[in-house]
């Protein structure tokens, strides 16, 4: 591999200083791959307007409004600006870039102003109309009207995402079903998939385990993304009232202090910023998601550290695992309680994850296989048209 040091352009969804999401760990993660050696690239970055956290809510109501006035989906139009076209192409003209790598879907409107001599690459972070069709199914909408804009809305999204992807040619996947739902929509994508992974030391011992103590499970999330409120309220109105009263809930993350109602047997920790302090309180960890898309971080997180999980079977969603004891999967309320009531769940705590699983979201597992796609998609030929 070309021991030059690349220059890459990437534009971004999220600002990965921000310490606060799962998008954000992902970029993080990203970063550092580019930025190893080999490739040794010099990354420079672009942030939309909606990145930096102003006015969110009101901008995403603008969106869907002038959706109907632009060729757009809401999506998309929710990450434009003009400030940010202006930077894109401000750098593109003073600097020259060996590759152009857009951080997610909804800056496929870029493609039309990248200079079709500069390769590109799209880190795909879901199948974006996938989980927006997910959202509007979880809404019970009231309206007949309002769920007729939304699906018009989402069909928009559709043909907006799946064509931006025949045309950058080129998908590095965090989920396996995304990557293969693609594939099936355009064959001829050339495709990565890439877990969620981290670079800091996994945790080398787990909470010292004392079965007569009360069972300790924890659930880390930002709970402002709505899969994840979603799950903890399925889990507090479906699971927790019927557990035993030795059973105790920590809730770790973004809006974990606000995510349930005060309770004796649940403790709001709010957000931690070394994900270190977390594991040492909890015998496992949970994850009940009901819907969504992409993958679960903090799921994928947890087994990195080597804590044992139960989950529903839609959070591992995506991901290649190798059956575990350490990863107890169900899917049913009354299941959920008669493990968590049972001789299982303490037997449960007493497992780890074994390293070779574990070591699935290591980052330096994936430097190579990262750094020489990206290698191979520079080196193609990008002049050649797309069959799909």
């Amino acid at each position: 591999m070309d021991r030059m040091p690349l220059r890459i352009l990437l534009p971004s969804i999220v600002d990965p200083a921000v310490h606060r999401g799962g998008a954000e760990t992902v970029t993080r993660a990203l970063l550092k791959l580019l930025r190893q050696d080999p490739l040794s690239a010099r990354v420079e970055f672009v942030l939309p307007t909606s990145a930096l956290g102003r006015f969110h809510r009101l901008r995403q109501l603008t969106s869907v409004a002038r959706s109907f006035i632009s060729p757009l989906p809401a999506k998309a139009i929710f990450t434009y600006s003009r400030r940010f076209l202006h930077a894109v192409k401000q750098l593109l003209r003073e600097q020259k870039f060996d590759l152009v790598l857009l951080n997610g879907s909804d800056l496929l409107w870029l493609l039309p102003e990248l200079p079709p001599s500069i390769p590109r690459i799209l880190f795909a972070h879901n199948i974006e109309h996938r989980l927006f069709l997910s959202q509007i199914n979880s809404l019970g909408l009231p309206s007949r009207l309002l769920r007729h804009v939304l699906l018009r809305d989402w069909r928009r999204l559709q043909k907006y995402e799946m064509s931006g992807m025949r045309r950058i040619k080129n998908t590095i996947f965090l989920s396996n079903q995304d990557a293969e739902f693609a594939l099936r929509e355009c064959p001829d994508l050339r495709a990565l998939v890439v877990p969620p992974l981290f670079d800091y030391p996994p945790l080398e011992q787990l909470r010292a385990k004392d079965l007569t103590d009360s069972l300790q499970i924890g659930f880390l999330a930002n709970f402002g993304w709505w899969p994840n409120r979603e799950g903890l309220r399925w889990f507090l109105r479906e699971v927790f009232p019927y557990t035993d009263a030795n059973l105790r809930l920590h809730l770790f993350g973004r809006q974990s202090r606000t995510a349930a109602p005060r309770h004796p047997r649940i403790v709001h920790h709010g957000f931690l910023s070394q994900p270190r302090d977390i594991w040492p309180l909890c015998d496992f960890m949970i994850c009940p998601i009901l819907s969504g898309g992409g993958v679960k971080i903090k799921f994928a997180e947890a087994l990195y550290n080597g804590v044992p999980v139960l989950a529903n079977s839609f959070a591992a969603r995506g991901l290649a695992l190798a059956s575990d004891p350490s990863i107890v999967l169900l899917d049913h309320a009354e299941e959920w309680v008669r493990f968590l009531r049972s001789p299982a769940a303490l037997e449960l705590r007493s497992r780890r994850v074994p390293v070779s699983l574990a070591s699935t979201f290591r980052l330096e597992s994936h430097t190579e296989s990262v750094q020489t796609f990206i290698h191979d998609v520079i080196q193609y030929d990008m002049s050649r048209p797309s069959a799909c």
